[in-house]
């Protein structure tokens, strides 16, 4: 009796898992916008093309024709069901085609293309492009044929042309950038003719990041300029970036955050203290960040704490829990891995914290 009651009780926890599992789906399907409600506050393009459809074009020569299924994001980002049905339309309007048995072989995967390289007693060197065209130069259409049957779309003149001039939306589909998406950045990109995408993304962002700071949000300031920061590494503009993750680095060193308040320091102080506790630390992967550019440059320690200092002394704030020339040490400090002197650096900071705001 006992056995039946506890397996009669997994039954019904499976059930009710089942239940929670639907309910789930059923919410996503719920939070998700369906593109004809998108379009209403959308316009299309000089060629007609709306931005999922320019997006669908960067990823077509990447589909299969027979293809049945396609990535998950389609609806759950841009509430885009039947992209079967709109990439036959894309290719009806001439912005796609069948693509070619070149096209059909440079989608299959480098591991692939070497099998097959062995079983024709072909010789397998170089990169994926070299696999290609030994394939094409070696064997006949019939054989090439045989072996990669199906075909991708590929882009016609007229896709490639639509596609590049509308770069902004693949950008900003890879890349997430504080609430931009396909449908909002086309909007800014089609008020500001003649500007490009990046400079309006730029002009964005730096007017996100100061009204966070008036608002003294200082948590949504230092993710939109580690934003800014990776923006400028991507142009090369490696010393720009710099002095924008050194004003990351002040505000995670400083103990500030969105609704900072110094009304409670010492309900604040439990995470700022130990070292091996804080939350006030460099992330990792800025300081994997500064390291680099630390090589690069071939600069010494004194002239990264130098280099650090400078734009962190220009950031201003309501609080901070180490002085600038601290926040450039500990920085040294983590690409040194010197914990023992990060440890010694932090209970310093603690003495001073606690006396300053009568907390010893």
């Amino acid at each position: 009796m006992e056995l039946f009651n506890i397996f009669k009780g997994k039954q019904q926890n499976r059930r009710t898992d089942t239940r929670e599992l639907e309910g789930m789906k059923r919410s996503e399907q719920r939070d998700v916008v369906p593109v004809k409600k998108m379009l209403k506050n959308s316009s299309p393009n000089e060629a007609g093309l709306y931005p999922h459809e320019v997006l669908l074009l960067s990823y077509a020569p990447t589909y299969y024709i027979d293809q049945k299924s396609y990535p998950t994001f389609w609806w759950s980002r841009y509430g885009v069901k039947n992209i079967d049905k709109l990439l036959k339309s894309l290719k009806k309007q001439g912005f796609l085609k069948v693509g070619s048995i070149e096209s059909a072989i440079s989608n299959e995967t480098t591991e692939n293309l070497e099998e097959v390289l062995y079983a024709k007693d072909l010789k397998v060197f170089g990169g994926k492009s070299d696999h290609v065209q030994r394939l094409m130069e070696e064997l006949s259409a019939a054989q090439l044929d045989s072996l990669f049957p199906r075909r991708t779309y590929e882009l016609t003149d007229l896709g490639k042309k639509v596609l590049a001039a509308n770069g902004h939306i693949p950008y900003i589909h890879h890349h997430s950038i504080l609430h931009l998406d396909i449908w909002s950045l086309d909007e800014k990109v089609k008020d500001n003719p003649g500007y490009a995408y990046r400079d309006i993304i730029w002009e964005y962002m730096n007017k996100k990041s100061l009204k966070y700071y008036k608002h003294s949000e200082f948590g949504k300031y230092r993710n939109c300029r580690f934003k800014m920061a990776e923006f400028l590494e991507e142009e090369g503009k490696d010393d720009s970036a710099f002095i924008y993750l050194a004003e990351v680095i002040r505000i995670d060193l400083s103990g500030v955050s969105n609704g900072f308040s110094m009304d409670y320091l010492e309900t604040y102080a439990a995470a700022y203290f130990p070292y091996t506790k804080s939350r006030a630390t460099v992330a990792s992967h800025i300081t994997e960040k500064i390291k680099a550019y630390q090589l690069k440059n071939a600069l010494t320690d004194d002239a990264l704490r130098t280099k650090l200092i400078t734009p962190m002394n220009r950031l201003q704030l309501p609080f901070s829990i180490f002085t600038t020339e601290e926040a450039a040490d500990i920085v040294v400090k983590e690409i040194r891995g010197e914990r023992e002197g990060l440890k010694r650096l932090y209970h310093k900071a603690q003495e001073r914290f606690d006396n300053d705001y009568g907390l010893a």
